[in-house]
């Protein structure tokens, strides 16, 4: 707490002085970069990850910062004598806007689901509506804390000037890796926001020369503190997530209502990845699961396979497989190992000895196979809705999944697009004809008439599927699938060859992050 002093102790008080205003300007920047990498999974549930989140995110915290530097030194001219008082409001008014951060979100992006906003767009008005603030306020400190000091110098210091700066740099890397490594993970988005508003108020507190003040500041610290490291859940103060990792906001809910029968589903962030059958495994209730499976059940009949997943989810098609067949040789690549946790204790999920699961990214996984490993089918069910890893559609990923499919394989992948306009679609199918001789677009018609998005099955590999034009469900729900041209999608010139270096995935769904529901 700043306290005035003699003019006999004016050199040691400063010192002090000058300690904590330097501290007090890392810790805010380390408190603004845990809210900025908060602000992404906060986001998650409602709209996935995306390029357009983290442009949103990272635009606005930047725009909110500049705003507040330039305020905050508009208030050091103006107030240059209450600067202590300043700075110890700056933090309390930013431990209020950090505290909204989660009934903003809830609000905005409720009431935005109730209208068909373009995505992209619901995005910046739902992360702007809660992350302004925040920053702008965390924006206040530095000028504030770097005038004072210059006044306590009693002269202009470059040397002191460059340590503001250097403070802030370091705090804002500090609070980065710990909200990445660290705090997201053991205390999830709503336990992270709790621990930094509390931080504000202690912070706050130390620079305003009361002892109610201290006390109230201490308290509210030690209470936020409780609720982040406890974890407790309050109303309007709660993300939808039951669980939080460092990839997924991850839930695990009954599914009765949606497949009519005793099912659980998995939501990774927005989107429904696994329905899974609490009595039947090899009752699948997404349709393009049961596609795959009439893939591999025509081609391979009652043969043991052997079979490569990009993604597990709630391994709704491995758990079906092993069960069928416990010959099967199934290889899972589940970059979170949480979400393998929650599908063995909440998905009926039980891995026999014929699965064998690798805890990290797909395609490293998949690289890492010995040479002489061959699968008959490798299924990419990585992708969430709209939201897709660029590094597992480039014409190099093909490659390595042309060198692991046995002569018989094929290669699998479901595709979320606008069928009115393709372009994503079109350039998978593009960039999978330079490694594969037969390609092939599968879809459920009545997905795909009059839809502004429908999810189409891409299917690669050295033989044609030889089905036909249509498929029937030969187990399970009735349904119907039709092989699409792909003269008739209109997408000759719409795709582009997609690589590591150029995949430019969410341009190519800009229809639907635009313009689609």
């Amino acid at each position: 707490m700043f306290i005035s002093t003699g003019e006999g102790s004016k050199s040691k008080a400063s010192r002090g002085q000058l300690a904590l205003l330097v501290s007090a300007v890392a810790l805010n920047a380390a408190g603004a970069m845990i809210v900025e990498i908060v602000a992404g999974r906060v986001l998650a549930p409602y709209f996935g990850m995306s390029l357009y989140t983290w442009t949103t995110v990272i635009g606005v915290v930047l725009a909110g910062l500049a705003l507040g530097h330039w305020l905050g030194g508009v208030l050091a001219d103006k107030w240059a004598a209450r600067s202590p008082l300043m700075i110890g409001m700056a933090f309390w008014a930013g431990a209020v806007t950090t505290l909204l951060i989660l009934p903003i979100i809830s609000a905005v992006a409720g009431a935005l689901s109730t209208h068909t906003a373009p995505v992209a767009v619901s995005i910046v008005v739902a992360g702007s509506a809660a992350f302004l603030l925040p920053s702008l306020t965390a924006g206040l400190v530095q000028p504030l804390a770097t005038t004072f000091a210059l006044h306590l110098k009693g002269h202009t210091s470059g040397r002191l000037i460059g340590k503001m700066f250097a403070a802030g740099a370091v705090g804002s890397i500090l609070g980065t890796f710990l909200a990445g490594f660290v705090l997201i993970s053991y205390l999830g988005s709503a336990g992270t926001i709790w621990l930094v508003v509390g931080l504000n108020a202690l912070l706050g507190a130390l620079f305003i020369p009361r002892i109610a003040a201290l006390i109230f500041g201490a308290t509210s610290a030690c209470l936020a503190a409780a609720i982040a490291f406890a974890q407790m859940s309050i109303p309007g103060f709660r993300t939808p997530c039951h669980q939080e990792t460092q990839y997924y906001c991850i839930q695990i809910d009954a599914a009765d209502h949606l497949s009519g029968r005793p099912a659980t589903l998995m939501a990774l962030d927005h989107l429904v990845h696994s329905v899974n059958d609490k009595d039947d495994p090899e009752y699948l209730f997404s349709p393009y699961l049961q596609l795959v499976d009439e893939f591999a059940r025509r081609k391979f009949r009652s043969e043991p396979i052997s079979a490569f997943f990009i993604g597990g989810g709630g391994y709704t098609l491995p758990r079906a497989w092993a069960t069928r067949n416990p010959d099967n040789r199934l290889t899972v690549a589940e970059v979170d190992p949480t979400v393998t946790e929650l599908a063995r204790a909440r998905m009926g999920f039980e891995p026999g000895p014929n699965i064998h699961i690798k805890a990290r990214d797909a395609r490293l996984a998949l690289a890492q196979e010995h040479p002489d490993t061959q699968f008959d089918v490798i299924f990419g069910d990585a992708f969430h809705d709209i939201a897709i890893p660029a590094h597992l559609v480039s014409d190099e990923f093909n490659g390595l999944v042309r060198s692991r499919l046995s002569s018989n394989g094929f290669y699998v992948l479901n595709v979320v697009d606008d069928p009115r306009q393709p372009r994503l679609l079109a350039s998978i199918v593009r960039t999978l004809q330079r490694r594969f001789e037969a390609t092939e677009v599968w879809v459920s018609p009545r997905d795909i008439l009059g839809a502004s998005r429908a999810t189409f099955i891409v299917y690669a590999s050295a033989r044609a599927t030889g089905s036909g034009d249509t498929i029937h469900a030969s187990y399970g729900p009735p349904r119907l699938w039709q092989r699409v041209s792909v003269p008739s999608l209109g997408i000759e010139g719409l795709g582009i060859i997609l690589t590591d270096d150029f995949a430019p995935v969410d341009r190519l769904l800009a229809t639907l992050w635009l313009h689609g529901e």
